[in-house]
């Protein structure tokens, strides 16, 4: 994953030219960490409870989030439409990382407070902002025929992870994730709603 700051060593830089773009056809193959069965569909990539449970709590660093990705996906024209969805596999992609100032206010400078909304999100000062792009492959049968394609989608997203206030902007993280649920159906014959939902944790890298 790059570092997509520009230049983290002036706090009111401007970032411009961000290497952040998802061209589409990524070269990585497809992976799962685990399969589910619902009915006859099967489910590629959420992460094992046990798993899930230690990723977010590690050492007792809990700089993570959750991002949910919803998203109505339509059947390319060239492709049959869709009679059952038999599975979907679903793995991300991590792009780039940056640290970027965000309001903060204090009686104490050298406390630095939080600031809280009702709830309970906090704003430190410091955020780290996250590029990625959420990669799916969904199988279908197709009606009438019943022979069987497959459709790639490739959805990019943003997330951020509020930060202590004294991590500079020059600080990189170990950004992990973890696919925490799936849920996909067909609407129309030619249109799937899909919904990610993705744990997002960042570790300070010891220089």
């Amino acid at each position: 994953m790059r570092y997509c700051d520009k230049d983290p060593a002036k706090e009111n830089a401007v970032i411009e030219h961000m290497d952040c773009r998802v061209m589409g056809k990524f070269q990585n193959p497809m992976r799962s960490e685990g399969k589910q069965r619902t009915h006859l569909l099967t489910i590629n990539g959420i992460c094992p409870r046990e798993k899930l449970e230690s990723f977010l709590d590690d050492g007792n660093i809990r700089r993570w989030t959750e991002l949910v990705v919803p998203e109505v996906l339509c059947i390319p024209s060239f492709k049959p439409d869709i009679e059952q969805i038999i599975s979907i596999s679903s793995v991300v992609e991590l792009i780039c990382q940056r640290v970027i100032n965000t309001p903060s206010k204090t009686t104490n400078p050298k406390l630095y407070p939080p600031i809280f909304n009702q709830e309970g999100t906090a704003i430190t000062g410091k955020k780290l902002v996250i590029e990625g792009v959420l990669r799916q492959k969904i199988v279908y049968s197709a009606f009438q025929t019943q022979s069987v394609h497959a459709v790639h989608f490739d959805t990019p997203f943003s997330a951020f992870i509020v930060l202590d206030p004294q991590d500079s902007l020059m600080k990189k993280f170990k950004v992990d994730v973890c696919i925490e649920d799936i849920f996909v159906t067909d609407i129309t014959a030619r249109k799937i709603f899909k919904n990610v939902t993705l744990v997002i944790r960042a570790l300070p890298l010891i220089r």
